[in-house]
């Protein structure tokens, strides 16, 4: 029987098995010793360009930072999406995928601490732009400048923008914390009971991260540029962390397995599925990302075009042409096959794609407000995905060291073990 500790606070500690858990779920605890070696070297290298680059170049440093910055928590959010949208559709299949989704919403946490420099380059004026703007004398402003100054300035104020940056991680930390707590509970006590708290109350988590998400988005990407706007630009920004989320999540399980566990926990069949759901949102991405350009295309609104007319200039124009090839016809053929959705090399590759073509997609979209004229590639802003998305992937190792790989005694386990897709 599995045995546990609480402390103080009700948190479960991590466990122990005297009737000996099966290697291939049981916690990692110190076997991933290689990977650290490996990840907290780099992770600590570029952490210090990073300190560098502030040190010579401040306003190139905050825009690099919220490039990487903006990228870890896309992902750490959608595998929040994820554990929630599990328990909402009540689905068998994906039990064992869910613990890896629930480790790597460990994420959040430290990235609520991470974002200080984002609020420090926001009212340092190295970063928004916004803020000269709606300090700037009224009589400058022309046109439809005056309203959209007395507008921003009120949203923008500081207490009612810090108070929004404090709900939105408020929600993601405790929706992220409680799902994970019940969820290792139930590794201690078995039953239906957590199950049932966990349903009860990942459809308003659902609800509420669609929320915040949308409007972190408005308050912190679109408002790099103040007088453009987008009423579809949160569901851009969302789409993104589900596929960037799925595709991490296919590689920490296709590491796991290399390395001896989850072999007939997680199997082929599982990864299939989830290769089938990144290409249903390969499609909607550009569905999204089309629908945004065509509306503002054929409305022909200035404040509305300079978005893509900024992005016409220099290098930055057939960077704005490939973005489609690249992020959705690539990989709209890559998963096409059947027979790639279920090969463990091609899962890695287009995995790995996915998360790089992501990361060129908030490239895209952050940087040009610092270098309007072309692109202007620094050392910066590789060293700061690589950080933060190392931090991601060194709170994931942390929870899968402390508790088992999969929800062991969860109801409906058995129907995630041995799982098979229908015969074509």
């Amino acid at each position: 029987m599995s045995t546990a500790t609480t402390n103080t606070t009700g948190e479960p500690q991590p466990l122990t098995y005297p009737d000996g858990l099966p290697d291939s779920v049981a916690p990692l605890g110190d076997k991933p010793v290689r990977a650290l070696r490996i990840l907290i070297p780099i992770v600590s290298f570029a952490a210090g360009a990073l300190i560098v680059g502030w040190y010579l170049n401040p306003k190139q440093f905050y825009h690099s930072y919220l490039f990487g910055y903006v990228f870890a928590l896309d992902i750490a959010l959608g595998a929040l999406f994820w554990t929630l949208i599990h328990h909402v559709a009540d689905a068998g299949w994906s039990v064992g995928l869910r613990r890896i989704f629930e480790n790597i919403t460990r994420a959040i946490l430290p990235l609520v601490a991470l974002f200080i420099p984002v609020l420090i380059g926001i009212y340092s004026g190295k970063l928004h732009a916004w803020f000269e703007f709606i300090h700037k004398d009224p009589s400058t402003l022309v046109g439809h400048e005056v309203h959209l100054q007395h507008v921003k300035h009120l949203y923008f104020a500081t207490p009612f923008l810090l108070c929004r940056l404090t709900f939105y991680f408020a929600v993601w930390g405790i929706y992220a914390r409680r799902m994970r707590d019940w969820s290792t509970r139930q590794d201690v006590e078995g039953g239906v009971a957590l199950t049932k708290k966990m349903h009860w109350w990942a459809p308003s988590g659902v609800a509420l991260l669609g929320l915040t998400a949308t409007f972190f988005a408005f308050d912190i990407v679109m408002s790099l540029q103040y007088s453009w706007f987008s009423t579809i630009f949160g569901v851009y920004f969302w789409v993104g962390g589900i596929r960037g989320s799925l595709a991490t999540c296919v590689l920490v399980v296709l590491a796991l397995r290399r390395a001896g566990y989850l072999q007939h926990t997680i199997t082929v069949e599982h990864l299939h599925d989830v290769a089938k759901i990144m290409f249903g949102f390969t499609v909607f991405w550009a569905y999204i990302a089309f629908s945004q350009y065509f509306l503002i295309w054929y409305g022909n609104m200035p404040e509305e075009t300079q978005f893509y007319l900024l992005r016409r200039n220099g290098a930055w124009y057939p960077m704005s042409i490939l973005l489609p090839i690249l992020y959705f016809v690539v990989p709209f053929f890559m998963l096409l096959p059947r027979a790639h959705k279920r090969s463990v090399r091609w899962l890695a590759f287009i995995a790995t794609w996915i998360l790089v073509m992501h990361a060129y997609d908030l490239y895209w979209q952050i940087l040009p407000v610092l270098h309007n004229d072309t692109i202007h590639l620094h050392y910066l802003d590789v060293a700061a995905p690589v950080c933060m998305f190392g931090v991601v992937l060194l709170s994931t190792i942390w929870g899968l060291q402390r508790f088992p790989l999969i929800p062991i005694r969860d109801a409906r386990l058995n129907e995630t073990i041995g799982y098979e897709n229908e015969t074509p």
